[in-house]
C-alpha cells in the first residue's frame, strides 16, 4: 500500500489511510448486473474527504469515475459504493449511506482463476493507492458456493488495512451476524450481506445461560454436508461440540429435522453415492452415541431415490435403536414405540429432563400418511401423558415466512400425505398436549416462528430452522435451546460451532414460555426404603451441612444444602410413606414423641 507522503484529506496523511475496504459482494444470487458492491470503512477517528477518490481493480488499471467533491465519510462510518444506487435501494432497502458511481469494474465470481480482477483497490485523488485486497473463493477465503448469494465482510477485530487482506480474516455474511441481513429482491435474488453496516465490536464467548437447569439441541437438514465431501466435517464439526459440551451446557436431547442425506438410493449425487451419504451421516451422528440420546426424522431426500418418489427409505438400515443405548429402550433408553416396528420414521420417545418436565416426542415421516397422524395422535391422547409436554419432530411444517407448510408445486410420488396446516389441525392443535414443534425442509431466510392456541388452551411454539441453502452446505447453524430454571421459559439461540458465532436477530434468538414445571414434593425418605423413620434421621444428620447435596444425603427440599429446613420436613413426613407411596402406616404416638425428642435434641447441638 503506497500513501503520498505529507498528503492529507483532513489533517493528516493517516486519517486517509483509515478508510478501508470491509465487505464486498460479487457473487450475488441472479444475475449480478448493478447488484455487486463494496463497502468502505473508515477505522480512524477523523472524518476523510474522499472528493476525487477512486475503487477499481488495481492490477488492470479498471476504476471507477472520480467520487464527487464533497464526498466524506466520518469516523467508524461506513460507505457502499454502487454502480446503481436504485438497484441497492430494491435489493437492500434505501436507509443505506451509498455512492452511486460510473464505470464500476465488474467483479469476478472466478477469483482463484483470475487473480488481476480479484485485486481490488481504493486510491486517493492523487492516485496513490490506501488499501487493497485480492480476495479469493476458499484458499483461506470464504467460499461463496451456495444456493444463496452472500457478500463477504471483515471480522470486527481485523478491522484495519494490515489484517484485512487475510482471508481468514473474513467470513461469508449470514443472517443475523454482525448486522447482516437475508433480502429477496428482484426475481431469484437471496442474499446475506450488512451494505453499511460494520460491527465493531466481537460477540461474547458462546456460554450457557447462568440460569439455565438444561438444553436441547436441534440439528437442521443435514444433507448438503454429506452429498459435499468438502463440507462433511461441517456436520462432524456440530456432533462434536455437542458431545464436548454436554456437561457445560447439561444437553439432554439433539433432535435432527430430516433430509439427513440428498440421496437416498443410486449411484452418485455430486460423485457421492448414496451409501456414502448414508455412512457419512451415520459416522457423525455416531459421535453421540452413549452421549446423550438424540432422535432423527426423515426428509423427502430420505425417501425413493431423491425425493420422495416412494415411501422406500435406508434409514433403518443405518439407524437403529441399538447404536445408542441412551435410546435403545432395551437398555434404558428414551425410545418407548414405533408405529411399525423396526421403523424409526414413525416413533415416540420419553424423557423426563432435569427440572422435571416430562416430554413426550414424536418423529414423523414426511408428508405423513393419515394412517400415521392417527397413530400419533392416539398415543399422545394417553391418560398417562396428560401432563407430558408433546413435542413434534418433522421435516416439513412451516414455511419460512411463518405460515404453514403447503404441499403446494412439491409432487411427491409417495403415498401421502399431510402438510403443516393439516398437521396443525388433525393432530396438534387437537391432542390436548402438545407444546412445540421443529421443522426444517423450505429455504428462504430459513428461519420461522409461530405461536397459536391449541384447543386445549396451550401456547405451541412451532420453529423453523433450515440452513442448507446457504454457503458451506449450511454453515454449521444449529439451534440451542436452554430450559431456565424457573421452569417455565426457554431461551432459543442459533450458533455455528464451524465460525463459532451466533446469530442475534430476532428470528434465531428469541425465548419461550412454556407450561409451569410442578416441582416436586419434598421428600425425607433420605434412604429410599419407601417410608420416612430413623434411618431417615440418620442420613440427614450423616450430610447435615453439606453443599450441592442430594436427596440420598439428606436434602428433602431440593436446595442442595442439608440444613434444619430439611429437618422440619422429616419431623412432619415421620411416620408416613414416602412420596408417591400407595399405603400409609399409622405412626404410634411413641415413635413420633421420640422423632420430636430427637429433632429438639439436634436443634439445641451446636451447628460444626
Amino acid at each position: 500500500m503506497a500513501i503520498l507522503p505529507g498528503w492529507s484529506a483532513l489533517g493528516s496523511s493517516e486519517a486517509a489511510a483509515s478508510v478501508i475496504l470491509s465487505e464486498i459482494m460479487y457473487d450475488v444470487q441472479g444475475s449480478d448486473a448493478n447488484r455487486e458492491w463494496v463497502e468502505l470503512y473508515n477505522t480512524g477517528s477523523s472524518a476523510v474527504d474522499l472528493s476525487g477518490w477512486q475503487f477499481g481493480k488495481s492490477a488492470v488499471n479498471d476504476w471507477t469515475s472520480a467520487f464527487p467533491a464533497g464526498t466524506t465519510l466520518g469516523a467508524g462510518q461506513a460507505l457502499v459504493v454502487t454502480p446503481s444506487a436504485a438497484t441497492l435501494a430494491s435489493d437492500w432497502g434505501s436507509g443505506v449511506d451509498r455512492l452511486q458511481v460510473a464505470s464500476f469494474p465488474s467483479l469476478t465470481n472466478d477469483p482463484n482463476d483470475q487473480v488481476d480482477n480479484a485485486t481490488l483497490a481504493i486510491r486517493n485523488a492523487a492516485g496513490f493507492v490506501q488499501d487493497t485486497v485480492v480476495y479469493r473463493d476458499g484458499s483461506g477465503w470464504p467460499t461463496t458456493a451456495g444456493n444463496d448469494g452472500n457478500s463477504i465482510y471483515v471480522l470486527p477485530q481485523h478491522l484495519s488495512a494490515s489484517a484485512n487482506n487475510n482471508g481468514s480474516n473474513w467470513r461469508p455474511s449470514s443472517q443475523g451476524v454482525y448486522g447482516a441481513s437475508y433480502r429477496a429482491a428482484g426475481g431469484e435474488s437471496e442474499n446475506h450481506a450488512s451494505p453499511g453496516f460494520v460491527a465493531s465490536t466481537v460477540q461474547a464467548p458462546f456460554e450457557p445461560s447462568p440460569n439455565a437447569a438444561w438444553s436441547m439441541v436441534v440439528l437442521p437438514d443435514t444433507q448438503n454436508y454429506v452429498a459435499r465431501p468438502a463440507f462433511t466435517h461441517i456436520f462432524n464439526k456440530q456432533t462434536q461440540w455437542i458431545a464436548d459440551n454436554k456437561d457445560l451446557f447439561n444437553i439432554q436431547l439433539v433432535l435432527q429435522e430430516g433430509d439427513i442425506v440428498n440421496r437416498n438410493s443410486g449411484t452418485a449425487d455430486n460423485g457421492v453415492t448414496a451409501a456414502e451419504q448414508w455412512q457419512a451421516a451415520r459416522d457423525a451422528m455416531s459421535k453421540l452415541d452413549g452421549v446423550v440420546p438424540y432422535i432423527m426424522a426423515a426428509g423427502n431426500h430420505d425417501f425413493g431415490i431423491t425425493s420422495g418418489q416412494s415411501r422406500d427409505t435406508k434409514f433403518n438400515d443405518y439407524f437403529k435403536p441399538t447404536d445408542n443405548p441412551l435410546v435403545d429402550p432395551a437398555q434404558g433408553g428414551i425410545l418407548k414405540g414405533m408405529m411399525t416396528p423396526g421403523e424409526l420414521q414413525n416413533a415416540y420417545f420419553e424423557l423426563t429432563a432435569p427440572d422435571g418436565r416430562e416430554l413426550l416426542v414424536f418423529s414423523l415421516e414426511m408428508w405423513p400418511r393419515d394412517s400415521v397422524v392417527a397413530w400419533a395422535k392416539g398415543v399422545a391422547q394417553r391418560p398417562e401423558y396428560d401432563d407430558h409436554t408433546a413435542v413434534l419432530l418433522t421435516h416439513g411444517y412451516l414455511n419460512s415466512g411463518g405460515d404453514y407448510w403447503r404441499v403446494g408445486d412439491e409432487h411427491y410420488q409417495m403415498e401421502g400425505g399431510n402438510d403443516g396446516i393439516d398437521l396443525w389441525n388433525k393432530l396438534v392443535k387437537v391432542a390436548g398436549n402438545f407444546e412445540m414443534t421443529f421443522s426444517g425442509h423450505v429455504g428462504g431466510d430459513g428461519a420461522a416462528y409461530r405461536v397459536d392456541e391449541s384447543n386445549s388452551g396451550d401456547d405451541v411454539h412451532q420453529m423453523l430452522l433450515n440452513a442448507q441453502f446457504e454457503t458451506n452446505a449450511g454453515n454449521g447453524w444449529m439451534r440451542v435451546l436452554e430450559f431456565l430454571d424457573d421452569g417455565k421459559t426457554v431461551r432459543v439461540r442459533t450458533y455455528s460451532p464451524h465460525f463459532d458465532l451466533y446469530r442475534t436477530n430476532g428470528a434465531n434468538q428469541y425465548t419461550i414460555s412454556l407450561s409451569q414445571v410442578v416441582a416436586p414434593p419434598p421428600d425425607a425418605d433420605f434412604d429410599a426404603d419407601g417410608d420416612v423413620d430413623g434411618g431417615d434421621f440418620l442420613a440427614w444428620q450423616r450430610g447435615l451441612g453439606t453443599a450441592g447435596a442430594s436427596l440420598a444425603q439428606g436434602d428433602a427440599n431440593g436446595d442442595d444444602a442439608v440444613d434444619l429446613a430439611d429437618l422440619a420436613i422429616w419431623n412432619a413426613q415421620f411416620g408416613r410413606p414416602a412420596v408417591g407411596s400407595a399405603t400409609a402406616p399409622v405412626p404410634e404416638p411413641a415413635a413420633l414423641l421420640l422423632a420430636l425428642l430427637a429433632a429438639i435434641a439436634v436443634r439445641a447441638r451446636p451447628m460444626l
